[in-house]
């Protein structure tokens, strides 16, 4: 491939082989608040720009995608070589 892989193609490599990834939907967010700091429990997920309202206003489909460590970077290091 390269001997930089980028993220998509591994996760796709993953996928193709049936491995551990896991997705939780936007629309499994109950709430968003803009902090400073976080003083609940919170999952924070740091995006370029300012995504909130488009969050919020239904404009991006997604979530936060969740995969195994040792999975991903064995893969890396596969596509890499190649």
């Amino acid at each position: 491939m390269s001997d930089k892989a980028g993220h998509f193609d591994i996760l796709k490599a993953m996928c193709e082989r049936n491995m551990d990834i896991r997705l939780s939907p936007l629309d499994n967010v109950t709430h968003m608040k803009l902090v400073h700091k976080d003083r609940d429990t919170q999952v924070t997920i740091g995006v370029g720009g300012n995504v909130l309202m488009g969050i919020y206003d239904g404009k991006f489909i997604g979530g936060l995608i969740l995969c195994d460590k040792t999975q991903y970077f064995k893969i890396k290091e596969e596509l890499e070589k190649l």
